[in-house]
């Protein structure tokens, strides 16, 4: 089965929390040597603080990476399949981890031997009957890591020096009991809309996508174009030809052209609904009508539940945040095509079960709130850097 893509994932930066995992060893994109290509191409991946990176450095990078995922993953097969599949996501990972490694030096963070030691014998993939296991660290270290005892503590090293630095972004947040009950609110809290759906799939045979297009789309993206096994690992997934994705990329290429015409069309179609339902004092159905839309509505949900007629459902209740009830929200764009909805109804979160579940939600609010001044923080060291090449291509700077 042809996959254009494998799975976007989102992924923290700092993972921890290692677990024991059973799969097959893992270098550098996946059998390929770390040397350097012979094709022309810059002999290094970019600059950081006026500092060359080296491809070396690159390679260890990745190989952290790809500790860290196989050791957090191991529960998951799917999402550590399509991580560990994915080039560009770790070329990616390997690169802010460089960038974050840097950071750790200048703010002069160490880590011990002694922190490493007891970080590994205290951790459950190593341990036992109750004890540190040495000859299954061993073990695991050659088969399924594929590093050597040393290299792997210097990423305990390093991801412990990170973890501290992670910690570091908390350490000055504020939080007042409001905040912690806003917060509590939109996500426990409920709502049903009243909503049209507007359909990439009804502007499609208006399209037509040109060979050259899908073929230069091919050519841009076959590292992540694959045939995927149908036999349980017997046979691996392969790269696919054009003629086998050719059908599938012709699909995406006019999904995204109908998505951007039905942008173009929502922008007049949402100014007449406001003009009938705020001037001229018509309801959103009536409205609707006259435009001959079709209004649907939901039950009650929150931004956990699933609703399979619109999905989506996180960014929908954040988008009612803003809105007061019966208000018309702006064309939001969901995996579905877009939606216009009105917030028909909501549901207070229980006040009482909160003040039952303050103490340990806080916890959850504070790491939230750190992650989010973590991403800030990274992306300002990805605008200061400068990469001398694409991520997404770093594989066709090794050779085979």
């Amino acid at each position: 089965m042809l996959k254009l893509f494998r799975k976007k994932i989102v992924m923290k930066i700092i993972l921890w929390g290692l677990v024991i995992i059973i799969v097959p060893a893992f270098v550098l994109w996946g059998g390929a040597s770390s040397s350097r290509s012979k094709d022309k191409g810059p002999g290094y991946v970019g600059f950081v603080h006026n500092r060359k990176v080296s491809f070396d450095e690159l390679s260890n990078a990745l190989s952290g990476v790809r500790s860290q995922i196989i050791l957090n993953y191991f529960n998951q097969p799917k999402v550590l399949d399509a991580l560990l599949s994915n080039k560009p996501i770790l070329a990616k990972l390997a690169w802010d981890r460089i960038l974050m490694m840097e950071e750790v030096k200048k703010a002069g963070i160490r880590v011990s031997d002694k922190e490493v030691v007891e970080a590994l014998r205290s951790h459950p993939l190593f341990i036992r009957n109750g004890v540190f296991d040495d000859r299954f660290y061993a073990y695991m270290l050659k088969n399924n890591i594929g590093l050597e005892p040393r290299a792997f503590e210097e990423i305990v090293r390093e991801n412990l020096a990170l973890q501290r630095l992670s910690v570091s972004f908390s350490k000055d947040i504020k939080l007042s009991d409001a905040d912690i009950l806003d917060e509590y609110k939109k996500e426990f809290g409920k709502i049903k809309i009243s909503y049209i759906l507007f359909e990439p799939k009804d502007y499609l045979e208006k399209i037509s996508i040109g060979e050259n297009a899908a073929k230069d789309f091919y050519d841009k993206n076959k590292n992540e174009l694959m045939v995927k096994s149908n036999l349980k690992g017997a046979i691996p997934d392969r790269p696919a030809t054009f003629e086998e994705s050719k059908a599938d990329i012709e699909k995406l290429l006019k999904e995204i052209e109908a998505r951007k015409m039905l942008k173009d069309k929502l922008s007049e179609t949402h100014k007449e609904l406001v003009e009938r339902t705020v001037n001229k004092g018509e309801t959103f159905a009536a409205a609707a009508s006259k435009l001959g839309l079709n209004i649907k509505d939901t039950d009650f949900f929150s931004r956990k539940d699933t609703v399979e007629a619109v999905g989506d459902t996180p960014m929908i209740v954040e988008a009612s945040y803003g809105l007061k009830d019966l208000e018309l929200s702006k064309p939001l764009e969901i995996n579905k095509g877009y939606i216009i909805f009105e917030v028909a109804g909501r549901k207070a979160a229980d006040e009482e079960t909160f003040a039952k579940e303050k103490e340990e939600y806080s916890k959850k609010v504070r790491e939230a709130r750190s992650n989010q001044i973590m991403e800030k923080w990274l992306k300002g060291l990805e605008d200061k850097a400068k990469l001398a090449i694409k991520l997404e291509e770093a594989e066709k700077h090794y050779q085979n």
